[in-house]
């Protein structure tokens, strides 16, 4: 993926340098918030790890779960990888997230993606390295949204990340 690409990059050249907030995390789930250089919330994620494949990956993903953002790192690894957009959707936000966000919206706007890796060195060779929640206010979407489709059907996966986050669906 190009760097260029990465959410956190976007935000930066909107917003000036972002900062990882953790919430909550272990090994399989992480909880941040995406915060500008005046502390305001710009996006809030769910972070799933599913598969850790390989010896890099493993490097990787430890620093992740020490503090680092999620793409810059694996791009520090030069580890190969794609995000696969799955889809969006409206979400309630939480008076806290409202708070974060400075925002009274009551509603936000989310999508949903895969992160894949592909490494020949591992078998599958391409597998998915973690399933992504992020959320951000009515007041990006037209920055961040760009042909992705509503979700149709949210599965079970998808809401029990929002679950953990206490975030419902609108």
């Amino acid at each position: 993926m190009n760097i260029e690409n990465l959410h956190t990059n976007r935000l930066e050249k909107l917003f000036g340098p972002i900062t990882l907030h953790i919430l909550e995390q272990n090994e399989s789930i992480r909880i941040v918030e995406l915060k500008d250089k005046n502390k305001l919330c710009r996006t809030f994620a769910i972070v799933k790890f599913m598969n850790i494949n390989g010896e890099i990956l493993k490097e990787a993903h430890d620093k992740i779960v020490k503090g680092e953002l999620l793409g810059k790192t694996l791009c520090d690894y030069n580890i190969d990888f794609d995000r696969e957009f799955i889809g969006s959707l409206q979400v309630k936000l939480p008076d806290w997230l409202k708070f974060d966000f400075k925002t009274n919206e009551n509603e936000g706007f989310g999508f949903v993606s895969n992160i894949w890796v592909n490494d020949d060195s591992v078998e599958p060779n391409r597998f998915v390295f973690s399933k992504i929640i992020e959320v951000i206010p009515k007041e990006l979407k037209k920055e961040f949204i760009h042909n992705i489709k509503p979700l149709q059907h949210l599965d079970l996966k998808i809401l029990a990340m929002l679950n953990e986050a206490k975030i419902d669906v609108v």
